[in-house]
């Protein structure tokens, strides 16, 4: 089930997953066991993809080679957000870059950053607005040009510091969907104009559902990206700082991280479990 394979040394060890308390888990006879909290976010992670995806694979493999014990459960964004806002998680990923001013939705006059901390940025992926084809946009680049649209947004997530800033203050509509393919039935049946997504996500979302060929066809041609993208997007961990070893466990992730980077190694192995993945 779901197997990891990491180095200690100049020996590659392959740890077996167990079900664990709603989730899968790895090394649990550690002396720390994290609690980590994430989504079915294809084609990055998903419990539907070959080995839940690489990204859930190098979360694994960068803790366990740093002695923890890992425990993965899978939840929608928004209570994957709030267990980690009220500490009851160690670890959320993957999360897009918090801007200091982005108030928490867990906790009265706090701010995500004064609850959890950002690791080192991982690749990720672009940011876009997604429209149908053969509609008419404003969009030039700038979200400014867009206000008088019906956007689609899911759930609790961040997108950018300058759209974020527009619909806080009820400067752009919004309707809410719990996840992309929420979304892609907004945009289909003309509830909304755009969308906010990566489209990589989207046509993930759009494979792993339970539609016949013929309608994920219709849906993958119906879709049409807007250019420029609103940005690329890599991710990160956030670790809750209510975990008391909160500063060792970022610590060990960056080095972790940083270490991979230098060695080449990181994209190459994002690139060989991505193979998996596909």
């Amino acid at each position: 089930m779901t197997p990891v394979s990491y180095q200690v040394g100049d020996q590659t060890i392959v740890a077996p997953a167990v079900r664990y308390e709603y989730g899968y888990a790895y090394n649990i006879e550690a002396k720390k066991l994290l609690k980590l909290v994430t989504l079915n976010w294809p084609p990055y992670i998903d419990e539907s993809l070959c080995n839940n995806g690489w990204l859930f694979q190098l979360t694994v493999k960068l803790l366990l080679q740093k002695g923890y014990g890992v425990h993965i459960e899978f939840l929608p964004w928004a209570r994957a957000l709030r267990a980690a806002e009220l500490g009851h998680a160690d670890i959320l990923f993957p999360e897009y870059f918090i801007d200091n001013n982005v108030m928490s939705e867990n906790k009265p006059n706090k701010t995500r950053n004064d609850l959890m901390a950002l690791s080192s940025a991982i690749p990720g992926g672009n940011l876009s607005l997604v429209a149908l084809n053969g509609s008419h946009s404003n969009y030039d680049g700038s979200v400014e040009s867009i206000k008088d649209q019906i956007i689609g947004v899911v759930r609790a997530y961040k997108n950018t510091p300058e759209l974020d800033k527009l619909i806080d203050s009820k400067k752009i509509n919004t309707v809410v969907a719990n996840n992309e393919f929420q979304q892609i039935h907004l945009l289909m049946s003309l509830r909304v104009d755009l969308i906010v997504a990566d489209f990589d996500v989207l046509i993930a979302s759009i494979e792993k559902s339970a539609a016949s060929e013929k309608e994920k066809q219709q849906m993958k041609t119906a879709l049409m990206v807007l250019s420029p993208p609103l940005g690329y997007k890599p991710l990160y961990y956030t670790v809750s700082k209510a975990n008391p070893y909160w500063q060792e466990i970022l610590a060990d992730l960056n080095n972790e991280i940083k270490k991979m980077k230098e060695q080449g190694a990181l994209s190459s192995y994002i690139e060989e479990k991505k193979q998996c993945s596909s």
